[in-house]
């Protein structure tokens, strides 16, 4: 598992680091939250589950294997952005590099927008979807609602579904990938 893990995210190491990050305070605090995420790249599709948590000033994404394994643990506090020391794969990004993609998704557009001032960066938004841009080039596009976000990376050739997983939703495919 952890070898396929690794080799369907190598091209996510492929992006250069650098995004700002917003603030924590500027993100509402998130109860435990279970997540499917769905990697696609290529002809390849990867599961894992993600569990993210917001409180406190602290974010935690705990990735774990379709079978509850624990893979890896992404922690963004004040005293920086890193992967817990006990992980069970050695993943091809950093933990800033994941950090920011989901500051993407999850932060308001405000937050990112001051969080990219002064910089490369810059956030374009409308109702549809939310486009990332590292001076004129787009690195990604980002879509889709509270049960269904996709976030397409174009410089790491890779889509990313985030399905919702409450108890009603495990019954149904909230967020069905290609």
């Amino acid at each position: 598992m952890a070898a396929l893990t690794t080799v369907l995210l190598a091209g996510c190491a492929l992006t250069p680091p650098g995004a700002p990050q917003p603030a924590l305070a500027q993100l509402p605090d998130i109860d435990s939250q279970v997540q499917r995420l769905t990697f696609v790249t290529g002809e390849r599709q990867q599961v894992l589950l993600g569990v993210l948590r917001h409180q406190d000033q602290t974010l935690r994404l705990a990735l774990l294997s379709p079978q509850g394994q624990r893979l890896l643990t992404l922690v963004q506090d004040d005293q920086g952005t890193r992967f817990l020391p006990d992980a069970n794969i050695e993943p091809p990004f950093s933990a800033d590099w994941l950090a920011s993609r989901l500051s993407w998704s999850l932060w308001p557009a405000q937050a990112l927008r001051q969080a990219f001032a002064g910089s490369d960066w810059r956030l374009a938004d409308s109702s549809a979807e939310r486009r990332i841009y590292r001076g004129p080039v787009l690195v990604a596009r980002l879509s889709g609602d509270r049960d269904c976000r996709i976030i397409h990376d174009l410089e790491s050739d890779y889509r990313l579904y985030i399905a919702t997983l409450d108890d009603n939703a495990r019954a149904t495919d909230t967020c069905p990938t290609p």
